[in-house]
């Protein structure tokens, strides 16, 4: 699941890359946590250069989180940037 939802990320397709990784997250995927947290966070989505694909530091905050549970060390400082 995490290829395919990175080989969305490649093609831009943050709406289907979102789908794929809450299923992934579903499965207790601490990458695909992390993974589906950039596509809410406004600073990554920024840097990717999307249009139209809203950010929501809340639910960002919240997945970052959950990755840093589950041993994602980069979650943190991801996390931090956000405040």
């Amino acid at each position: 699941m995490l290829a395919r939802a990175s080989a969305l990320l490649v093609q831009g397709d943050i709406g289907a890359a979102r789908i794929v990784l809450e299923h992934a997250v579903g499965t207790g995927s601490a990458r695909a946590s992390f993974m589906l947290a950039e596509t809410y966070d406004p600073l990554v989505l920024s840097t990717w250069k999307t249009y139209g694909t809203r950010g929501d530091v809340t639910k960002a905050r919240e997945l970052y989180a959950n990755a840093l549970a589950g041993g994602i060390q980069q979650a943190r400082d991801r996390s931090v940037a956000l405040q």
